[in-house]
C-alpha cells in the first residue's frame, strides 16, 4: 500500500517536470519578437549594462524552469528506482541531480545580468 501511493505522487510530480519541459520547449523565445538560436545563446549573450532586457531574461526563466522540469524527472526515476529494490541504481540516478541544479544557478546568473 505505501509503495502505491509512492508511485502515484511520484507520476504526478513526474508529470508536472513533463510539463514544466514541454512548456520551455513550445513556447517561443520572446514574445512578439522573432529571434533566432537557442534560448541558451539568448540568455548568455546579454549584457550586463542593459537594464531589464525582457527577452535575456524570458529566455533565463526557461533555463530555471527546464532545470526545475529536469530535477522532478530525476527524483521521480531514482524514487522509483529505490522503490522498487535497486537501490545501487537508483543512487548512481540521485547523482544526477548535480546537472539540474548548475543549470537552476546559470538561468539565475542570466537572469541577474539580464535584470542588472
Amino acid at each position: 500500500m505505501r509503495d502505491e501511493k509512492i508511485f502515484r505522487l511520484g507520476s504526478i510530480f513526474l508529470l508536472a517536470g513533463i510539463s514544466l519541459i514541454s512548456l520551455v520547449f513550445f513556447t517561443p523565445n520572446a514574445a512578439g519578437h522573432p529571434v533566432a538560436g537557442s534560448f541558451f545563446k539568448i540568455a548568455t549573450s546579454s549584457a550586463w549594462g542593459k537594464l531589464f532586457n525582457l527577452t535575456a531574461m524570458w529566455c533565463s526563466f526557461k533555463i530555471i524552469l527546464l532545470s526545475l522540469g529536469l530535477f522532478l524527472i530525476i527524483e521521480c526515476l531514482g524514487t522509483f528506482l529505490a522503490v522498487s529494490s535497486r537501490k545501487q541504481v537508483a543512487w548512481t540516478i540521485y547523482i544526477l541531480h548535480i546537472l539540474p541544479c548548475l543549470g537552476f544557478l546559470m538561468g539565475g546568473y542570466c537572469l541577474l545580468k539580464a535584470l542588472v
